[in-house]
């Protein structure tokens, strides 16, 4: 007689497959880290395979094309350091506690994840990472000042992308042998001097 399945049955083996399929995709991506990390140009499918120990159809299994692997990356690196548990300051007043607080969590990236955001295969990543980057800034600026125009909010956004990159964390910390404090700080001023610059340019 044939076993009738039962529907929480079938609910735990759909769990459990969807737990692989994530566990899956978690170790391409850390794959593909490792990729960028050794320093080439470009990464290719092939390489991210080689090194996650599956096949390269597994890849297209879970990233269609290459374009949606490199997207997921940044994401990926992004939860890898808490970064996504972070509450997004809602206020000027707010600013420089969260900006101190994200560069403490960048602060958290291992060396091979910084290796591979300086790396030159990174410079795609971030290209295709840039249009969710910006519209998580304009959300950030039409919190901390709801009262500017489109113009102004998508400049403030643009800035605020550029100055909370963890690039702009390598100069800062590196090259200026800033503190988390001082960075913060210099952050907020540029910042209030760009509303204030913003806000005299709509009021003409």
């Amino acid at each position: 007689m044939s076993r009738i399945a039962t529907g929480p049955a079938r609910a735990y083996r759909s769990q459990l497959r969807a737990q692989q399929a994530e566990q899956t995709g978690a170790r391409i991506l850390d794959a593909t880290v490792r990729v960028m990390a050794g320093g080439i140009a470009s990464v290719s499918i092939p390489a991210v395979a080689c090194e996650a120990g599956v096949s390269v159809p597994t890849i297209y299994r879970h990233f269609r094309t290459k374009r949606d692997l490199l997207a997921a990356v940044y994401p990926h690196l992004v939860r890898r350091a808490g970064l996504d548990e972070l509450v997004p300051p809602r206020t000027m007043g707010e600013l420089r506690d969260g900006v101190r607080a994200y560069f403490d969590h960048l602060d958290s990236f291992d060396d091979l994840a910084r290796a591979a955001m300086a790396s030159p295969a990174s410079d795609d990543t971030r290209r295709i990472s840039i249009p969710d980057r910006l519209a998580m800034a304009r959300q950030l600026a039409d919190s901390i000042v709801p009262r500017l125009s489109e113009v102004e909010r998508d400049r403030i956004a643009r800035l605020l992308v550029i100055l909370i990159s963890s690039s702009a964390v390598r100069l800062w910390r590196d090259h200026f042998g800033s503190t988390v404090d001082e960075a913060a700080d210099d952050i907020d001023w540029v910042l209030r001097a760009a509303i204030a610059a913003a806000g005299s340019r709509s009021g003409r």
